[in-house]
């Protein structure tokens, strides 16, 4: 979870039942607070400045001050939270409870249970879409989504994927709904609203975590299994290249000041940090006008004995020349 104005990033360290804030721009973690046991995901609330974990052994969600790390609040949800959603319009925080299959709702405000939603074994990662109030819960037990209205709570359907589900994400312009199915392998598009799998594109070994640029260009795709994150065109479908992260790299987001892709690795227990990810191997996305051309003639004062030296006297030779700024 990346809270760009802050300059934080927020982790959830599951096997230290833990929730660290990174500082973005020095990489340096500033707090450490603890939560439940197992946390899993984090949202951020902007408007309270509030953290929400799902405590998957406790069946808890701890709420934190996102500036301190302070604890604010514990609750009691349903068995095995596992995942979350939350719809800032309509206040509230989501919990997927996979081992009682229901979904809770939370005011994100008073801190109170307010309903629960009847979904399926394996409930857990919900996507809500703030513009109609639809939400999304996969059911990874089911190979389903169980479709819900964010305020009413009242359900609205059932969409059946492939087997293991573990993450939802919308497209940025609501049209779309990407799905990691874990067992095969595979990404789903489910167009909206209709809620129809429109295309399925394959993934490394058990996709899990999932993250969709803002320009809704790229999706990032977490391989557990692989230790690697596939970057695939949101647009066609298809995998164009692969960043090696950590062990077990569980979900992603990237941060939108500076375009990084951050990666939390449960396995090795680390954040990966990626520069312009969308680039295979961090290269350009063009080549320069001058790139494998021949090395332009230039001259230049030494600086210790004021002689001009040449590019010619190193022509044909192996040499390195650094640009030093005096400031």
């Amino acid at each position: 979870m990346v809270d760009p104005a802050a300059r934080r990033a927020f982790v959830a360290c599951s096997r230290d039942n833990a929730v660290a804030a990174v500082d973005l721009d020095r990489c340096a973690v500033v707090w450490r607070a603890e939560v439940g046991r197992e946390p899993i995901p984090v949202v951020l609330d902007p408007p309270t400045r509030r953290l929400f974990t799902a405590d998957a052994r406790s069946d808890t969600v701890t709420v934190l001050d996102a500036d301190t790390g302070g604890r604010v609040a514990q609750l009691r949800v349903g068995s095995y939270p596992a995942g979350l959603g939350h719809d800032v319009a309509r206040r509230r925080v989501f919990t997927g409870d996979t081992a009682s299959g229901t979904v809770t709702a939370v005011d994100a405000d008073s801190l109170e249970v307010v309903g629960t939603v009847r979904a399926q074994l394996g409930a857990g990662s919900v996507a809500v879409d703030a513009g109609t109030g639809r939400a999304y819960c996969v059911n990874f037990m089911s190979a389903s989504l169980t479709v819900f209205d964010s305020g009413t709570l009242r359900p609205l359907g059932r969409i059946p994927v492939h087997d293991g589900p573990c993450k939802a994400v919308l497209a940025p312009d609501g049209r779309t709904l990407y799905v990691t199915e874990s067992l095969p392998g595979t990404v789903a598009r489910v167009a909206l609203p209709g809620g129809r799998v429109v295309g399925r594109s394959p993934a490394e070994r058990a996709p899990v975590g999932l993250h969709a640029s803002d320009d809704g260009r790229w999706l990032y795709v977490c391989n557990r299994g692989a230790g690697t994150v596939g970057v695939h065109d949101a647009r066609t479908g298809g995998e164009q290249h692969r960043i090696t992260v950590g062990n077990g790299p569980g979900d992603c987001a990237v941060d939108p000041a500076t375009g990084r892709l951050l990666v939390s690795n449960a396995g090795s227990g680390t954040l990966t940090v990626v520069d312009r990810p969308w680039m295979p191997g961090g290269r350009p996305a063009a080549a320069h006008p001058a790139e494998g051309r021949p090395l332009p003639g230039f001259s230049l004062p030494d600086a210790f004995t004021g002689r001009v030296r040449t590019s010619r006297e190193w022509a044909e030779k192996k040499y390195v020349i650094d640009f030093f700024a005096s400031w």
